[in-house]
């Protein structure tokens, strides 16, 4: 692994992002490695480049601080591009990173996977898992508030938001990429729908809170 780029690349993401920021991103980073190495010796790992996975982890979301997260794997892949020219990487590299961090949001039926980097699979895995918790259930709560200061909060209202939250948390545990991401998943998955679902019948009766 090219040491001395990565390091280089970790800072950069520290100085753009902040320490929260990068605190996600870290995570994110050390989810891929463990996705790598659950690969490891499988047929599609052959051609699994390392250090573009874990230099495209770093980079994935850089832009988000400045331009928000609308398009934002573009815009982070410009950004990934001029900082690796910069410390000049390889432009083998350069190019890897490039077309990862580009692919890493799309969704694809599983038939149509393997038209996508390797890499871009496991970053985007690793990005939604930290998703599948009971802590994304308080934060997406947390975010209701803040869109919604003024609305009024009864039991009713709240099963509704529960109720939406479970269908993402479906739709993300259906789209990861990867066999061990789903197996990482299927836990932590079970205990939130769980979680969930036993809120929801607790405030069925639309107690107004």
């Amino acid at each position: 692994m090219e040491s001395e780029i990565v390091q280089a690349v970790a800072h950069y993401a520290e100085s753009v992002m902040g320490q929260e920021g990068f605190r996600y991103i870290s995570a994110v980073v050390a989810t891929c490695k463990m996705l790598a190495l659950e690969l490891e010796g499988s047929e599609e790992a052959s051609a699994l480049n390392m250090d573009a996975l874990v230099i495209s982890a770093y980079l994935h979301n850089i832009s988000t601080i400045e331009f928000g997260f609308h398009d934002h794997q573009v815009k982070s892949a410009e950004m990934a591009v001029e900082f690796l020219r910069e410390v000049q990487a390889k432009d083998e590299l350069v190019t890897s990173v490039e077309r990862i961090i580009k692919a890493h949001t799309t969704v694809l039926a599983p038939d149509e996977q393997e038209t996508r980097p390797l890499e871009a699979r496991i970053i985007y895995d690793a990005d939604k898992l930290g998703r599948l918790s009971g802590l994304a259930v308080v934060t997406s709560l947390i975010e209701f508030g803040a869109r919604y200061p003024n609305r009024a909060v009864n039991g009713e209202v709240l099963c509704a938001i529960l109720r939406h939250i479970e269908e993402r948390f479906v739709d993300l545990f259906q789209s990861l990429n990867t066999a061990p991401a789903r197996e990482m998943a299927r836990v932590k998955f079970g205990n939130t729908l769980a979680f969930l679902d036993g809120v929801i019948e607790h405030l069925s009766d639309a107690t107004p809170i």
